[in-house]
């Protein structure tokens, strides 16, 4: 699970993306106006949609993330990305 900004005629957007590891597969990709936990939680709802039981996610260390996770009381490992 992540996120990037990419600007569109000057505006900010934030493209969340979530990816199956094990299958190398896109699970979904959502843009939003705001990075946020809300957005972040928003998102993670969307996803759980397409998995089977409760997965877990693999984070960078954005506390909007962790954050998001906590709430809905998901598993999740925080790993820095290169």
């Amino acid at each position: 699970l992540d996120e990037t900004c990419v600007k569109v005629n000057g505006l900010e957007y934030w493209v969340y993306a979530a990816l199956d590891v094990d299958r190398n597969e896109i699970i979904s990709m959502r843009v939003y106006p705001s990075r946020n936990a809300l957005a972040t939680e928003q998102f993670i709802r969307e996803v759980l949609k397409y998995c089977e039981g409760k997965p877990t996610f693999i984070v960078d260390n954005a506390p909007w993330l962790k954050q998001a996770l906590e709430e809905l009381g998901l598993p999740y490992n925080a790993e820095p990305f290169r």
